[in-house]
């Protein structure tokens, strides 16, 4: 099997046995651990020292996790940064997407969703746990495209979708039932159930939660 993108990384946690499930985890997505450590100050010099691309991020209590992520996205070779999250609330979160981490996990990921993500942040895409998704509820908008146009995807993504099944998105994001962005959008419920149809057939998932995961990794909100 080739090597991935992300080969080599360093792990961030309080804890011994959980930086080495952790590293058990990464080996089966072929990701050697080059470094461990339970702080993030020492984690970044250790990016910085074995040139790691891959930065996973759990629980440390010296640097705030976003403050962690900006950092290592200012480092002169930025590694892609995975976080793990615990408990956390919708602030914290909209500050970790600010600072533009590749992978907003669960801390409960199990191994083949770790696997996929990696994949997936390899290829260059930013992933969001579904388990996460509520907490995104309120501080998702359109992504931000050229002249504030959201984008649409295409070419090697999904196919493109059109701005009111965009416009379906954001509402969706903001909590709504159907029959309240049919109110929003002045359209019929079964209408705003024709678009979420095309949507979830566009992304290549079945439900509210994902297609709202997907859209965050597309770059389509927030």
């Amino acid at each position: 099997m080739d090597r991935p993108a992300l080969a080599t990384a360093v792990v961030v946690d309080d804890w011994p046995l959980v930086r080495l499930g952790i590293g058990q985890a990464l080996k089966g997505s072929l990701v050697t651990v080059v470094g461990s450590a339970a702080g993030a100050e020492e984690g970044l010099r250790l990016v910085r020292a074995r040139g790691a691309a891959l930065l996973v991020l759990g629980s440390h209590r010296d640097l705030a996790l976003a403050e962690s992520a900006r950092r290592a996205r200012e480092l002169p070779s930025a590694p892609r940064v995975v976080v793990l999250l615990d408990q956390v609330d919708p602030t914290t979160l909209d500050a970790l997407r600010a600072a533009r981490v590749d992978a907003l996990l669960s801390r409960s990921v199990g191994p083949e969703e770790l696997t996929a993500a990696l994949a997936r942040v390899g290829a260059g895409e930013r992933v969001v746990s579904p388990a996460l998704v509520p907490l995104l509820v309120g501080v998702l908008g359109p992504g931000g495209g050229a002249g504030g146009t959201p984008p649409t995807v295409g070419a090697d993504g999904p196919p493109p979708l059109t701005r009111k099944e965009i416009e379906v998105l954001v509402h969706l994001a903001q909590g709504r039932s159907n029959r309240e962005i049919a109110e929003g959008l002045y359209v019929t419920p079964a209408t705003v159930k024709t678009h979420l149809g095309h949507i979830y057939a566009k992304l290549g998932v079945a439900t509210r939660r994902e297609a709202l995961a997907r859209a965050v990794a597309l770059g389509l909100l927030g």
